[in-house]
């Protein structure tokens, strides 16, 4: 088993360290929680705390920049009735 942190939930649930098990050339961590297996892959877990951290804030940083490409479009819109 080995440690791993998980980023795939990282700004729902938060990024997680657990004990799980490295697969296919370390391309997929599987792992048990509550009686379920779960499984992450490629870049959705890390090795190390860091690693796992600059992935949560280059996650975050994507999901500001697709909110604000949002907002922007939100505002140029304009209504009318025919």
């Amino acid at each position: 088993m080995t440690a791993i942190y998980v980023t795939k939930y990282a700004l729902t649930r938060g990024p997680f360290k657990v004990e799980g098990e490295l697969k296919f050339n370390d391309s997929m961590a599987a792992w048990q929680q509550d009686g379920y297996h779960h499984s992450a892959h490629n870049k959705d877990f890390w090795l190390t705390p860091e690693e796992a951290l600059a992935d949560c804030e280059r996650r975050k940083e994507a999901k500001i920049k697709s909110c604000e490409k949002q907002i922007k479009k939100l505002q140029a819109m304009t209504f009318s009735i025919n």
